[in-house]
């Protein structure tokens, strides 16, 4: 909890700084989409449900972010914490419950299934823990009616999670990093993922210009204000993650 905390307060006084400088508003490079980090979330709407990604796409976010975890019985559900206390306030860990005793208990977790069917919404899905076959087969079947990259893509903080098939070939899966982007960048050129997304303070414009260079996406996150995402606009990445999406939507035209 006190790490959490010292972390929040760094990205605020990191957010503050940088922020103090005006970016330009009219930038010729295409526009960064917007992706709503577990959705619109705020005290009403608790991350990673329904209501925040319902949220996300009614103002406007062109992908949602969110977390995939697997109940004991293999279902596979969005959650970003391996147990339910942190936002559900119920002392239960998803991978020793069955989906039964989740839904029964937990309703707002929602399954897999239940999110992929939102239209209009790209999906950026990130692989918490290692997948086993029967788990791999899961996806594959949850994807079916999906196309890789256009629909949506694969996020992980291991490179080593990394597994791909025709239903998520190499070039779907993004690597997601603090401050080693350096690392991951040559690990997806070298292995031809699809690119990497980091902090807006470590993805710098040299590591951007490298990725593109290779046909490689970068994205930065977390944005929280129009003056920032303008800066990012301005360095060109391709995507920008936001915790924030009420108070971008008010000012960006997403």
């Amino acid at each position: 909890m006190l790490i959490e905390t010292i972390q929040e307060l760094a990205q605020r006084t990191a957010d503050v700084i940088c922020d103090l400088r005006r970016h330009p508003t009219d930038c010729k490079a295409p526009r960064p989409k917007i992706i709503a980090h577990r959705g619109a979330w705020d005290r009403q709407n608790i991350e990673n449900t329904m209501q925040a990604f319902e949220r996300a796409r009614t103002l406007g976010a062109w992908a949602i972010e969110l977390d995939i975890r697997f109940t004991k019985d293999n279902v596979a559900v969005v959650h970003h914490d391996p147990d339910l206390k942190r936002r559900h306030r119920y002392p239960g860990v998803l991978r020793d419950m069955s989906f039964k005793d989740l839904r029964a208990n937990v309703p707002a977790v929602p399954t897999l299934a239940e999110v992929l069917a939102l239209k209009n919404l790209h999906f950026m899905l990130e692989v918490k823990t290692a997948l086993g076959p029967d788990q791999i087969t899961i996806l594959q079947r949850q994807f079916a009616k999906l196309e890789p990259i256009k629909d949506f893509h694969l996020l992980t903080l291991q490179p080593e999670l990394v597994r791909s098939n025709s239903s998520m070939p190499q070039e779907a899966w993004i690597l997601v990093g603090d401050i080693n982007l350096n690392s991951f960048a040559r690990i997806s050129m070298e292995r031809g993922l699809g690119g990497v997304v980091g902090h807006y303070l470590f993805m710098t414009n040299s590591l951007i210009t490298q990725l593109h260079e290779r046909g490689q996406k970068a994205g930065s996150g977390f944005l929280p204000s129009r003056n920032l995402f303008n800066r990012e606009w301005a360095r060109g990445v391709d995507w920008v993650f936001t915790n924030h999406l009420p108070a971008l939507a008010k000012s960006v035209d997403v």
